[in-house]
Formats: structure tokens, sequence, C-alpha cells
């Protein structure tokens, strides 16, 4: 279970703030993973602020909450706005802000087999959070926001707090946005449904085992975005120049740089049972210190594609997202290492509405470890299987607020990580609620 712990400290250490001090690379509490990544995605939902300052309802820009459609796309491309003379706050009524709130509530049990023998079974209700932030246009020109979330457990966090300029040199091609802004991947961990806790965590937190490196392309990261987009968002880019978040600071001047790049493009159809087609591609390349100089720096590299497409109706779809995703880090992240290791993943989601707004489900995801850092280790060591299914069903959706009810299992396999070589399987069962203002 020691080597079990590799994987579970990385992403929780990633999810610090820059603000900590990460001189200590050594083992973290197993339990920071589950709360650190519930704590990011959960801080992602939809924004009924939105349906109220526009008059519009939900469904105009979600396919089903809180995942966007094409419209919704292109109003987040645009900065939270509508470019129809009513973005800024002055043309709006003056009881208008651009405020909204979360509160959430589940409950989850969790059984753990370690080599097909059952080590732990648990359950219970989890702490619940509440979010009072601001997102939005305040202007033609500017878009901001900044999300605390409080927990019931006492924990306070900010969750990515940025400032954004709309339409600079007068082109949607170009918008820049200076904070902490969440990368922009395929299947995006804050617009899905079910992504709190670890569940999304398999493929875009992975660590390879043994790496003292804490980068994830899952959380967001502190820099500078340019991004830009024709109408309608058909063909869009995105470029993030970053200091890698948790890194160790010292003897720097530029700390721990990192770069996350990412194209679409998107092709939709008039007839047929194909209606869509959106394909991309990404990459990041992060920097991380290694020694007792910060200033000595070593790389990992991810870098993927996806396809994503939407079936049978435009309004109530199959939707299908097929991605893959490889990575590579320099031996120097890993203690004893011999070689670079490097790894292969996937991931397939499939969803379904057959009407609004209820949603069906399901996604797996795989990891391929194609060679371990160090010599000798089992081929196959911490290779992980995912497979989950859910259902999602808003039992309220309006302009003032939105009530969801959302049931999902999934199961997770980590191989050959306990004594003996044997594998680690989770299984969760969770069922939650949630209320948006």
């Amino acid at each position: 279970m020691q080597r079990l712990s590799i994987v579970i400290i990385a992403l929780a250490a990633a999810f610090a703030g820059p603000g900590v001090a990460k001189a200590d690379t050594g083992p973290a509490p197993a339990g920071w993973m589950d709360a650190a990544v519930r704590r990011y995605v959960e801080a992602h939902r939809e924004i009924p602020a939105f349906a109220r300052k526009y008059g519009m309802k939900c469904s105009a820009c979600h396919l089903a909450v809180p995942v966007l459609n094409q419209f919704g796309q292109a109003f987040k491309d645009n900065g939270y706005r509508m470019k129809n003379g009513t973005d800024d706050l002055r043309a709006n009524d003056p009881a208008y802000w651009p405020l909204f709130a979360w509160l959430w509530k589940d409950y989850e049990v969790d059984v753990q087999r370690v080599g097909g023998r059952t080590v732990q079974n648990t359950g219970g209700i989890s702490n619940g959070a509440v979010v009072l932030g601001g997102l939005g246009a305040i202007s033609d020109k500017v878009s901001f926001r900044f999300v605390p979330l409080i927990y019931e457990d006492g924990a306070t966090i900010v969750d990515h707090g940025w400032i954004r300029y709309n339409q600079a040199f007068g082109s949607d091609w170009f918008n820049i946005k200076v904070g902490s802004a969440e990368l922009d991947l395929p299947i995006n961990p804050g617009r899905e449904y079910n992504m709190g806790a670890s569940r999304f965590a398999v493929l875009y937190a992975y660590s390879v085992p043994g790496s003292i490196s804490r980068f994830s392309v899952l959380f967001p990261q502190p820099g500078v975005e340019i991004m830009g987009h024709d109408l309608g968002s058909r063909n869009r880019y995105s470029v993030n120049l970053f200091n890698t978040g948790g890194a160790p600071r010292a003897h720097c001047v530029l700390c721990s740089p990192g770069i996350f790049g990412r194209v679409t493009h998107r092709q939709e159809f008039a007839t047929g049972f194909l209606r869509a087609v959106r394909a991309g591609v990404f990459g990041a390349y992060a920097t991380w210190p290694v020694g007792p100089d910060t200033s000595d720096l070593k790389g990992q590299q991810r870098l993927g594609g996806d396809v994503e497409l939407w079936l049978g109706s435009d309004v109530l779809p199959l939707r299908a997202t097929l991605m893959a995703m490889t990575g590579r880090d320099d031996r120097a992240l890993v203690p004893a290492a011999t070689q670079d290791p490097t790894f292969n993943a996937g991931m397939l989601q499939l969803e379904y509405v057959p009407k609004l707004p209820l949603v069906f489900y399901t996604r797996l995801q795989v990891i391929r470890n194609q060679r371990q850092a160090i010599a000798g280790t089992p081929d196959g060591f911490g290779d992980q299987d995912f497979q989950l299914v859910g259902v999602r069903h808003a039992l309220e959706l309006n302009s003032r607020f939105a009530w969801l009810l959302e049931l999902t299992y999934w199961r997770w396999t980590i191989k050959h990580v306990a004594p003996g070589g044997a594998n680690v399987t989770n299984h969760t069962v969770w069922l939650g609620t949630h209320l948006d203002f």
C-alpha cells in the first residue's frame, strides 16, 4: 500500500497553492487526494445568474447541466458575453450583480478490495460546502471570476480567480486572461457529470510511479492565457504560460515555467444521423525543480488528441467523446530512476439525453505505463482501469435556482501496487444533491 500512496501524494500536493511552502516532497496524507479533487471540480457548476441577467432558459447554454452546448461554449469563449449590448453592468437592472451561490451534499459508500479480499468498507454523508462567488462580464472589455469555497470541516479555499481583457486589439482572436485559470482540456473536469472526488483524476491527474513532481493538468495554473476563436467558436485556440502550481521556489526569477496549448475545429451537419464533429489536439510542458537549488529544472510533457461526436439530434443528442494522451517525465524526477518513464492513457465517454432535464452517462478510462522509471519494476505496475455509470436529473431548473439529484457507481483498479503484486480495486456508490442560485 506504500507504493499506492505515490500516486496519491502527487495529486494531493498539486492542489496546494503557490503560497504554501513545498520543499518537502515526502509522503502526504492519503485523504488529501479525494479532498483536493473534490474541492476543485465541485466548484464548477451551472450559473443561474446568467439566465437572470439575459432573460434566457438554462437550456440555451447547456446540453444537460452543467455540460455546455455549442452556444454555451461560444458564450464562455466570449468572456461570458452575449455581445448584443446587454453585457455591461450599466445596461442591466441596478438590482443585478454578477454573483452566485452553490450548496451541495452527498452520501458515499466505498468498498476497497486487495487481491480479491475486502479490506475496507465505509459509508456516510460527506462534508458539504457553500460557495458564494462572482463570475461574468462587467463591461464589454472586462470579465472576471472569483470563487471562495467554505467547507463544513472548516477548510476554506479560493478556486481559480482571474481577470480577462476581451477582444484585445478589437479581435475575437486575441483575448487575454491573467490569474489562475483552468486549462482548456477536451473533457473539462468542471463541466461534466459527477466530477467530484477522485473519479476524474484517474487520467488528468495521473503521476508516474515515484515522481516527486506535483504538476497536473487537472488543476488551474497561475499565469497568463491567450485564447481566440471565430464566430460561433467553430475554430478556437488557447495558450497558457504559467508557473507550475505548487512547485518549490527559492533561487529563481521565472520559477518552474510551463506552457499548455490546444486547438479545436467543429464541423456541423444540416442533415443525417451525425449532427456535429469536434476534433482537437493539446499539449503541455511543465518543469519541476530537483535538488536544493530550485533553478535546476526538469521537464514533463503531456500530448493528446480528442474527437467528439453529436449523434441523432441537435437538442437531445447521444454524445460520444474519445480522448487519448501520452506522457513522459524526466528521469531526474523519480529518485533512483534509470530511464525516462512514459505512459499512455485513454478515455471514452458516452452520454444520452432522452429528455430534458434527464441524462444518462458512462465513462471508461485506462492508463498503461509504457516504460517504468526504475529498472526491474514489474511490467504493469501502477496501470489503472476505471469504469463509471450514472444518471442525473434536475428536479428544478429555472432562472432563480437549480436543484439537481445524481446517482453514480464506479470501479477503479490500480494494478500490482499492493504487497505481493496484488491489485487494489475500489467500488463506490455516490448519491448527491446540489442547489445552485
